[in-house]
């Protein structure tokens, strides 16, 4: 398991909290894949408490599942859960980003620019990691302009919760030779910058919405999970623009 302690000032719980949270979503640290105290507090450098309090915290979102006498490993995803996980998702986000396209600055869309910028190449590249990291900051650039902390957490931890299949989806579309959903989130990405610099709110919220529902698709798509209903089942239906 290729973690490092980690030389920032942080606690040795919030490092060890970090590591294993970065490891799962580079996925590093697969779905199923079982993570032993022990053998992680020696490659972190830290005793075995730190460690024991990190994975209580990565349980509480979801990246991680305790089962007696199987100990920790990383969460997989079932259709059902998959589905829950989107329904929150979709109403979390859509309060946050009603609330921040209106609170969006010249400073915010230069961020968005950049990420979009990073997203362009990563994905010319094949760079499934750097992918997904700029497409977070893309997001979370506008996300963070919501006031309420209790908002932006939650949809954090969603976005947490589905880091780790974000990225083994990526890499098999990358491995498959798949760009077509690639490139229409980046031109999904380009038309919501385009929105927001017009001051049109309610089309960048507009979006935002269709661009969360194609990303469902092509996620549940790539990991060869069926989804009988849903907004990610009527955005597959629907044919691309």
């Amino acid at each position: 398991m290729p973690l490092k302690p980690s030389s920032g000032p942080r606690t040795a719980e919030e490092s060890a909290t970090a590591e294993l949270r970065d490891a799962i979503v580079r996925g590093d640290l697969p779905p199923g894949a079982a993570i032993r105290q022990d053998a992680t507090a020696r490659e972190l450098g830290v005793s075995v408490i730190p460690v024991r309090e990190a994975l209580k915290t990565l349980a509480s979102e979801g990246l991680i599942v305790y089962r007696p006498q199987r100990g920790y490993t990383v969460a997989e995803l079932d259709p059902t859960s998959l589905e829950g996980i989107f329904r929150v998702r979709e109403l979390l986000e859509g309060e946050a980003e009603r609330v921040a396209v209106r609170r969006a600055t010249a400073r915010t869309l230069a961020v968005m620019r950049t990420a979009l910028h990073e997203q362009t190449q990563a994905v010319r590249a094949g760079d499934a990691v750097e992918v997904i990291a700029a497409n977070r900051e893309f997001h979370f650039a506008l996300f963070d302009l919501c006031d309420n902390r209790l908002l932006q957490r939650y949809v954090r931890q969603t976005w947490d919760a589905l880091e780790p299949h974000r990225a083994i989806a990526y890499r098999r579309a990358l491995a498959a030779g798949e760009t077509r959903r690639s490139e229409r989130a980046l031109a999904d990405h380009q038309g919501i910058v385009d929105a927001l610099a017009a001051q049109e709110p309610d089309k960048a919220v507009q979006l935002l919405g269709e661009h969360r529902c194609a990303g469902h698709a092509a996620f549940v798509r790539r990991l060869g999970i069926t989804l009988e209903t849903g907004p990610a089942v009527e955005a597959e239906r629907r044919p691309t623009r």
